[in-house]
């Protein structure tokens, strides 16, 4: 478990430079957007500089990509587009295999500064090995609520058991990033049980979809820190 004394925040799923600023103004650490073809929060990557630009300075950026089909080369290549945007994380929330990921990982240790983020969908005891296989490829694990054959991923605004998700932050050595259904009703107590690295929310601080409401985001922001 990597000791933490205050909790990130990560607000993910960012539209436009006014949601993302007003976000970074309000406190979080990390902005996060979505890079993801017939998403309903996507963005594409000269939109995704043009946020990343406005942003203010030690305010983290992360592009949430999915490379599952891709092999390692393709995937490489899209790493290297995304960087060009001012990103200094990329978040693969699909379902790619140890080995791209290692791939992945090998190449961008030669020549990118980029941290790499995987996705764990969180479903009974088969997640916590999951993340254990992930960890040495990956410089942070995010913990996410499965969404379910086609569906969106992520901002599905459901939560799921966080005593799993506790378990694999006492075990996992890197940080762990807590995702899923998460609002500024409940972080609190998520945090409080699952003592995370951080906490990603899109969703859960929107007034509508691709719309960030600035008043949750200060309240959720401020349950959390």
């Amino acid at each position: 478990m990597t000791a933490n004394r205050i909790t990130k925040v990560k607000i993910c799923g960012n539209t436009s430079v006014e949601d993302a600023v007003m976000a970074a103004r309000a406190g979080a650490d990390a902005i996060g957007v979505i890079n993801v073809a017939n998403t309903k929060r996507y963005v594409d990557l000269a939109d995704v500089k043009r946020i990343f630009e406005a942003l203010p300075l030690f305010v983290s950026k992360v592009v949430v990509v999915t490379l599952d089909t891709m092999p390692v080369e393709a995937a490489y290549e899209q790493i290297k587009s995304i960087q060009r945007t001012g990103a200094d994380c990329v978040q693969l929330h699909g379902e790619e295999p140890l080995e791209l990921v290692a791939g992945l990982r090998t190449r961008m240790n030669s020549s990118s500064r980029m941290q790499l983020i995987k996705k764990v969908g969180v479903t009974k005891s088969e997640s916590i090995e999951k993340a254990l296989a992930y960890e040495p490829v990956a410089d942070a694990i995010l913990l996410d609520t499965v969404a379910g054959v086609g569906a969106e991923i992520g901002g599905t605004g459901k939560e799921h058991d966080w005593s799993i998700s506790k378990e694999i932050v006492a075990r996992v050595e890197k940080p762990v990033i807590l995702a899923g259904g998460l609002n500024p009703g409940n972080v609190a107590s998520a945090v409080a049980q699952v003592k995370p690295f951080a906490v990603d929310v899109s969703s859960g601080v929107e007034s509508e979809l691709r719309k960030k409401d600035a008043k949750k985001v200060k309240r959720f922001i401020d349950a959390v820190k």
